[in-house]
């Protein structure tokens, strides 16, 4: 922990409580607690701002929901306006940190939540969201949030947690220096959903729309394509790195692509290798998940090849531009929309079995322009490798930035 005395002059530690507004009834609160359903979601109303609304530092408008104001009325407490920082207390998302924009001048949060209204003569809202991601603030954070049994913490801790707060003036020269890193991160941001945006449009211009068929293409389904489907292992897996890497369910985007950053492992009998093993070129389907993501799928393109969990089901084809052409297909715009109509929920989850995915029904355009696609693919994936190399450094620039500037380091 920095202490006072290695500060420079003028700079010193408050608690979130001393900062937070004298104006406010609630200055730092709680979202609602079980109040509001799905079933008082509207199309227009009060904003309900989710978890899943915090997007890369800020409100996404794309999935917002709305309630009555009759009912934002019943919980105050969790009322948000412009400026506000909210802060995500529980789960996964931990930490995860928004300010409320202009364009919405009052709001309603849920339970996971934590929301603070600051006095703007002593801190501003954006400088004390950079601060929040500093390890300074996230060790504070998860030595209060392992004492429960669920991981996370509540108002009463936000309170204590302690910032590091400079002169205004020097607060608005640190903001205006991580804002040019994170303009920095939203163009690379960018510029990977236009290589995502090419390749669907590049599928579209080879194949057509499958609606429609312009090419007049044969029609068949999925069993047409496949030589063989294989279940996941069930056998546990292990986070200690014995054995070798298994891929999960979390471990295929949305979008159709891969995230190694968590893995975890397992010990295989001799006997069960090749039945388990999923290798280069072979495709994999997501059959168990939530109705929003059950038919995440993925080509497999790494050299080694690794374990696959039972939640997945592998699909060997007759070569890998088959895979990548069948993979292009559930992941388009029609794909999603189809997998979402036919998946079966049960109890929150949803299902999608082998036998269901061979019947999905697909276009069979011939070998030579799936290879072409799957060509196009291959050298998305190159450029992938070079932004993601890119995404690296930034990340570190952004890093090393915010490391300099609590400590004074930065600016004058």
């Amino acid at each position: 922990m920095i202490e006072d005395k290695y500060l420079p002059n003028g700079w010193n530690i408050q608690t979130i409580e001393n900062v937070g507004s004298k104006n406010s009834s609630y200055p730092i609160g709680d979202g609602d607690h079980g109040q509001i359903k799905p079933s008082d979601y509207r199309d227009n109303g009060i904003p309900y701002i989710r978890v899943a609304d915090m997007v890369n530092d800020r409100i996404s408008l794309k999935k917002l929901v709305y309630i009555p104001k009759e009912i934002h009325e019943r919980n105050l407490k969790s009322e948000l306006h412009p400026n506000d920082v909210i802060i995500a207390k529980t789960g996964a998302t931990i930490g995860k940190v928004a300010v409320i924009p202009r364009n919405i001048r009052v709001a309603n949060t849920t339970a996971s939540i934590g929301k603070i209204t600051l006095d703007d003569e002593k801190v501003m809202p954006k400088y004390l969201l950079y601060f929040i991601k500093t390890r300074y603030f996230t060790q504070q954070m998860w030595a209060v949030s392992k004492k429960s049994a669920q991981p996370g913490f509540n108002v009463k801790d936000i309170k204590k947690f302690k910032i590091i707060v400079p002169p205004l003036l020097t607060q608005k020269k640190i903001v205006a220096i991580l804002e040019k890193a994170e303009k920095l991160k939203g163009w690379r941001r960018e510029a990977d959903e236009l290589t995502d945006e090419f390749l669907k449009n590049t599928f579209l211009e080879i194949f057509g729309d499958p609606v429609t068929n312009q090419n007049g293409f044969k029609s068949g389904t999925i069993a047409d394509l496949v030589i063989k489907t294989q279940y996941g292992t069930s056998k546990k897996a292990n986070e200690i790195g014995e054995g070798m890497p298994i891929v999960r369910m979390n471990n295929i985007t949305y979008e159709g692509k891969w995230d190694f950053s968590s893995l975890k492992y397992i010990e295989f009998d001799e006997n069960d290798k090749e039945k388990y093993l999923v290798n280069n070129g072979e495709l994999l389907f997501n059959r168990t998940n939530s109705k929003e993501l059950v038919g995440k799928s993925a080509v497999y393109k790494e050299k080694e090849p690794m374990a696959f969990a039972g939640y997945l089901i592998k699909i060997i084809t007759d070569s890998p531009a088959t895979s990548d052409f069948i993979a292009g297909h559930l992941n388009s715009e029609f794909g999603k929309l189809y997998l979402l109509k036919m998946a079966k929920s049960i109890v929150g989850m949803a299902n999608i079995n082998a036998q269901e995915v061979q019947k999905i029904p697909i276009l069979i355009p011939p070998i030579e322009l799936r290879e072409k696609y799957a060509i196009i693919v291959e050298q998305i994936e190159l450029l992938r490798g070079f932004q993601k190399q890119s995404n690296m450094e930034i990340n570190d620039l952004s890093n090393y930035l915010m490391q300099k500037a609590f400590k004074g380091e930065l600016v004058n």
